[in-house]
């Protein structure tokens, strides 16, 4: 060990500033004091991190208003620097200057010089790790609640979607009204043609769908050849519902070319529109009612269609069919 070379302590000094210096991890060096711990030092990249200069936090202690970190677990923090002398890959927020909250892991030291106490913290930035991770269970979620074969949303999402519309529609100025559609015909295109080709059927038939109603209107796949349509309708323009679903299940309907094939399917649907006394499953059950009495018509297609009384189709159901 004769040959080592020591560096003289100035030197090492000198050197291990320059790296707290600049390093891209956000460093900060403060006095140990829980009541009155104070920014001694930080770097760059703690200024970058917090977007807060020098001069405004230079001899400021830790908890004092504005200070970029102000956690409730900062007490813990400081007590596991004092029982323990550090911690590691705490979860902080940290709140930037311009309000943005960053999320970060803070890992501290406490360190004892000529029997002077300084704490110094190591913090990482893992708000991108933390969008990332957001952006997945996002993308599970939406996995979660669309229906894979036809890309709309399923049952899970339906229900969902209902019950918010429900609640919200009974103190809106507008109408609720849901379609349920039920297809005829579809049975014999799996057991016929198998059931590849049912699935391009309903891959279609979901385009239709899209084709066929408003941007802002919710469409789902609630079953194997069910599906439901939700209208928010201005009363005003209620009497224009029956022509337009009518109309949209001609178009969805229509023949089709599957696999060589002209495929030609039908639906019953039943249409109804939330009472103010009708909780979810009241209004989906008098929808499936009536979607089940389409289906006794026998006709390829066949909507009916319970107006509100007053406004249109008083009191009375609407039978609309297509041979």
């Amino acid at each position: 060990m004769a040959d080592e070379e020591i560096l003289p302590s100035q030197v090492l000094t000198s050197i291990l500033m320059r790296m707290f210096e600049f390093a891209p991890i956000a460093m900060a060096i403060s006095t140990s004091d829980t009541e009155t711990s104070s920014y001694l030092k930080v770097n760059d990249a703690y200024l970058r991190l917090t977007g807060l200069k020098w001069d405004d936090i230079r001899g400021r202690t830790l908890t004092s208003e504005g200070a970029a970190i102000s956690s409730p677990a900062r007490d813990r923090r400081h007590r596991m620097l004092e029982e323990d002398g550090g911690y590691v890959l705490e979860e902080v927020d940290i709140r930037h200057a311009d309000g943005t909250i960053i999320p970060t892991l803070i890992s501290a030291q406490r360190t004892i010089v000529d029997d002077v106490s300084f704490d110094v913290e190591v913090i990482l930035d893992v708000s991108a790790r933390v969008r990332h991770q957001h952006e997945i269970e996002l993308a599970l979620r939406a996995s979660a609640r669309t229906d894979a074969l036809s890309g709309l949303p399923n049952r899970a999402c339906f229900d969902e979607v209902l019950a918010q519309h429900v609640e919200r529609m009974h103190e809106s100025e507008k109408l609720l009204v849901l379609a349920f559609v039920d297809f005829n015909g579809f049975k014999a295109v799996n057991d016929t043609m198998g059931h590849a080709a049912g699935d391009e059927v309903l891959r279609t038939i979901a385009s239709r769908f899209r084709e066929s109603f408003r941007t802002n209107d919710f469409i789902a796949r609630i079953g194997g050849d069910e599906f439901v349509v939700l209208l928010e309708v201005d009363p005003a323009h209620l009497s224009d519902v029956e022509p337009t679903l009518t109309d949209a299940m001609d178009r969805i309907f229509k023949p089709m070319a599957i696999e060589g094939a002209v495929v030609e399917l039908g639906a019953a649907v039943g249409v109804t529109m939330l009472q103010p006394d009708d909780d979810v499953t009241s209004f989906m059950k008098r929808a499936d009612g009536y979607m089940y009495l389409a289906k006794q018509t026998g006709e390829r297609l066949a909507l009916v269609w319970l107006g509100h009384p007053g406004i249109a189709h008083p009191g009375g159901r609407v039978v609309r069919s297509r041979r």
